[in-house]
Order: C-alpha cells, then structure tokens, then sequence
C-alpha cells in the first residue's frame, strides 16, 4: 500500500525552508537561520512553487511577501509543525513532570489562552503549567493530562468541570474590509445585508459547530448559496483570513472579542445565544497538586468572568 504522504514526502525539506522564509518575511533571515546560501533558499521556494503550480511569495526587490495562498500554506505549515512538534515531545516525555498539564484546542489556545498564557503563569506563582495544544481534544491521551478546555459535543472526561463561556456567534469581518462593504453596516436590523460580503466558512465537523445555515435560519432567513464560498478547515484560519480582509466569518464571542477590542475585527450583525456553557475546564479529580490547580480553577472563572456581555 502506497504511503497516503507520497504528495508531500519530495516536499518535505522546501516546506522547511518555506516556513523559515515565511515566519522571516525575509530569503536572507531564512538561509540564516537554517545555515544555507540565500540562492539555495530561492531555489527550494522556486521549486516549492513550481510543483503546486502558484506564487508563495510576491518579490518586491527584497522584500518577499506572502501570496494569499502563501498564507495559507504558511498557517498550514505551522499548525503542521506545531502538531509533530507536541507530538514529539510527548513520546519523549520523561516520567510525570511536576505541576500540571493543560490542554486545549489550537483554536481556544490561539483564540483566548495564549495571549493569557503568561497572566496564569503569574496568577499561580510561576508554578510549572504545561500546555498541550491539540486540533481534535478526542486525540489526546487523558492519562497524559490534568486538565482539559473541553468543548460541548466532544467526548468528555467523565472528570467535575466549571462552565466558561456561552455559545455566542455574531459575523465579523475586518475595519478595511466594512469599509469597503458599507451595506454590510445594516446587518444589525437586516441579517440579509451579510450577503454583500464574501461568506467565509468553517468546513470541518459542521454538524457541530454554528455555521451560515444554522445562523441565517435562527434568524428565519434563507440559507444563502454557497458555491463560491471560500472554505477553511480551521477556525483560527478562517479568523485569520477575517483580519486580512478575505470576508465575513462567524465569531465565538470569547475567541473573538479581543481582536474586536483590539480594532482588528468588527462586529457587523445580531449576536445569537445558543447553548450555556458551551466551554468548560474538566480537571482531574485526583491530583497530587489541588492547591495548583486550584489557583488555576480560580483564575479560569475570573478571566471567564471579566469577558464582556454581547449586547443581543
């Protein structure tokens, strides 16, 4: 039986040196760091582009930047690595460390945790708090971890849990973007008006998850076609491409709310409330470590707490 990754085993070493490329938003940056001469750098890139058939990067004199599908092999590219690299750390994990173990989704990490990541550390005296970042919670090995942000429909831990946030889900698209698309502006009073925007999707598991047919009909509207759509099979990316300026995504209040405070993102219709403490932080009854994990029990329903309510 042939290898499902022949597609991508020749690519292997060129989508290293593209992610280096990338993350430098420099050829020079990237031969640097990986010890090779910038031509070869172009080369590998060169060739990376060739094989798919489309530009990565447009070269402005020397200054590279990133294609719209150069960004979404980049994210691709790093939610790849980042995945082996947890993975790699796991297998070579030596017996149970000290304090905790955390885990999530990569879109709760991005999302919410990660830019709070440093606050829980001083919140709990610096004490030791590892966090494992996972694209599907079911993948994870439960004896591995103490703790776990775990979403409604998955498979639970049959461990207590405290309630986070509320499934809350409004459009949001970037300032640029609203500009551009001034209609988009009356969608508070007229949910329809979203469609003079480009409807951005989230593909994977969309029986679990709130998409444009679940949203329109709450809201006793048609489900508009959707073709054309442009299609992530992340949220983070799809909030991502949101940011850029791609079109309309549906945002989770609390993984969305910052870059809204932020000016990154707009709120531009109804927010519609769908089930209570959709999130909730499942711990590990028997830990060794209660008063750690207290603190961070307690530092979860503060932060969960502080999340600004979402005017309906």
């Amino acid at each position: 039986m042939q290898s499902k990754f022949r597609r991508i085993q020749t690519l292997l070493t060129p989508l290293r040196v593209f992610e280096a490329a990338a993350r430098a938003e420099s050829f020079t940056k990237a031969a640097n760091e990986l010890g090779m001469r910038q031509p070869s750098v172009s080369r590998h890139i060169a060739n990376l582009e060739a094989d798919l058939g489309v530009a990565l990067f447009e070269r402005n004199h020397n200054n590279p930047t990133l294609t719209r599908a150069g960004r979404d092999l980049a994210h691709a590219t790093d939610l790849g690595l980042t995945h082996i690299q947890t993975a790699v750390e796991n297998v070579a994990a030596t017996p149970r460390r000290a304090g905790l173990t955390l885990a999530c989704s990569f879109s709760f990490a991005h999302g919410w945790l990660l830019p709070r990541f440093s606050d829980l550390r001083r919140a709990t005296g610096q004490a030791p708090i590892h966090l494992v970042v996972s694209y599907w919670l079911e993948d994870l090995k439960r004896d591995d971890v103490d703790l776990v942000v775990n979403w409604r429909s998955r498979d639970g831990t049959d461990w207590p849990s405290i309630g986070l946030f509320d499934e809350v889900v409004y459009p949001v698209c970037a300032p640029n973007y609203l500009r551009q698309h001034p209609h988009l502006a009356q969608a508070e009073g007229d949910p329809n008006a979203i469609l003079s925007g480009d409807l951005l999707h989230y593909a994977e598991r969309e029986h679990e998850f709130v998409g444009w047919e679940h949203w329109f009909a709450h809201l006793g509207q048609s489900t508009p076609p959707d073709a054309a759509a442009y299609r992530h099979s992340n949220y983070h990316f799809m909030i991502q491409a949101a940011m850029d300026g791609e079109g309309v995504a549906l945002g989770w209040h609390h993984l969305v709310a910052d870059q809204i405070a932020a000016g990154r993102l707009s709120r531009i219709g109804p927010a519609l409330h769908y089930r209570d403490a959709a999130y909730s932080l499942e711990y590990r009854p028997d830990l060794d470590e209660s008063d750690l994990r207290d603190s961070v029990l307690d530092w979860f329903r503060a932060e969960a707490d502080a999340l600004p309510t979402v005017d309906k």
